[in-house]
């Protein structure tokens, strides 16, 4: 099992918009993304390292239809979408470094 942590990048502001979500802005990069209310949930549990499986558990817990297997799927596809401007993978979980 994949025990890589993810957080946010430290750089990144949060605007809210809202009940729509949320904006990160990246000075470093000039950089702008819109989230939509669910991925403005999980930015807000990146502030701590995270697992895909702590942010598919919050996914399945906020919205009890979605299967752990869709929201493992969903996390993922967020993080990747997000790497390596707005959040910061952290190797494995647990080993020291």
């Amino acid at each position: 099992m994949n025990k890589t942590t993810y957080r946010a990048n430290e750089v990144v502001s949060c605007a809210d918009e809202d009940e729509d979500g949320a904006l990160l802005y990246n000075p470093d990069r000039d950089e702008t993304v819109l989230l939509n209310p669910t991925g403005r949930s999980i930015w807000a549990l990146l502030a701590a390292p995270r697992t895909l499986d702590d942010i598919a558990g919050h996914i399945t817990a906020t919205y009890p239809s979605v299967t752990r297997e869709q929201a493992t799927q969903d996390a993922d596809k967020f993080i990747q979408s997000l790497l390596p401007d707005f959040v910061l993978s952290e190797g494995e979980a647990g080993d020291g470094r």
